[in-house]
């Protein structure tokens, strides 16, 4: 494990990858970096090895988590890619080698082969996709090889009451966004239930990880995790989306997504988000209707 010989980004690009109000940038991008190798550690089958392994930090930002694994990466090939290409920049001058990185687009695929890694993780990253979050989850299958595993962070019940600011109910908890208006900032939500059904199609959902609790059971403030192992399936986008009939927390998950996207309209329609593409409305109300049809 090392970072303390590793160089350290800007702060802006830092605190690109989250931060916390009145606490320095770069030692939350440290000190987070090193908890999440941690909780990836903790998340990894058992008997794992990094001997040879081929591994993709997805959405590494600067480096933030990759850093800590600069032992591991002398015994195989880390690879590190994100849309920010500032952040890639800083990291193919400072970070490479030991780890290699390139910038990928908006939608797949991304510049790797199939079946090429073993392991994915990806902190923070489809806690942000709302619109492409199947097409992603299709090319994290793409890139897998066989029993190869990935870890993803989610927003689940730790984050629903402090950002959404009502009490969460998994079972009317689904695939819900908030904030849709912000693209890439857009807050997206995810019930333990949902991602079994969903991206259950196509791998092995090994472990979720919900938030601790305190002694009176409230959920700590942070995020979920999910470990799955690929399936050995041929599935599309639209088939991870398709909804169950024979699920009724269904209705419940589109119900609350559509209170939200109201919520999204009444924000836009009131003026509240300054500078922001107008198209964004006729989006939301496209979503809107959608939402209607399916629980209808």
């Amino acid at each position: 494990m090392a970072d303390g010989s590793m160089p350290v980004p800007p702060r802006d690009l830092a605190a690109r990858v989250g931060t916390v109000d009145g606490t320095d940038p770069l030692r939350f991008y440290r000190d987070e970096g090193a908890r999440l190798r941690g909780v990836i550690e903790e998340l990894l089958p058992a008997g794992w090895s990094w001997d040879g392994k081929r591994v993709l930090d997805f959405g590494c930002g600067s480096g933030r988590v990759l850093r800590h694994f600069a032992d591991e990466a002398a015994r195989g090939v880390f690879w590190g890619c994100d849309i920010d290409h500032a952040s890639i920049a800083w990291d193919e001058t400072h970070l490479a080698p030991p780890f290699r990185f390139f910038q990928n687009g908006l939608t797949p695929p991304l510049s790797l082969a199939a079946a090429s890694l073993d392991l994915i993780w990806a902190m923070s990253v489809f806690t942000h996709i709302a619109d492409t979050w199947s097409d992603w989850m299709i090319e994290m299958h793409r890139l897998l090889a066989a029993r190869g595993i990935l870890i993803a962070s989610f927003l689940g019940e730790g984050m629903w009451e402090p950002l959404v600011g009502v009490q969460y109910r998994e079972d009317e908890v689904g695939m819900s966004v908030l904030h849709y208006w912000d693209g890439p900032n857009a807050w997206v939500f995810h019930s333990d239930w949902w991602l079994r059904e969903h991206w259950g199609r196509a791998f092995d959902v090994l472990e979720v990880r919900r938030p601790p609790r305190s002694v009176d059971g409230v959920p700590q403030i942070t995020h979920s995790y999910i470990v799955l192992r690929k399936r050995e399936v041929e599935l599309s986008g639209e088939e991870l989306e398709r909804i169950s009939s024979d699920e009724p927390r269904e209705l419940a998950a589109l119900q609350t997504s559509l209170a939200l996207a109201r919520q999204d309209i009444g924000t836009l329609g009131a003026g509240r988000v300054p500078g922001r593409d107008p198209t964004l409305l006729r989006r939301l109300l496209q979503r809107l209707r959608h939402s209607h049809r399916m629980t209808s």
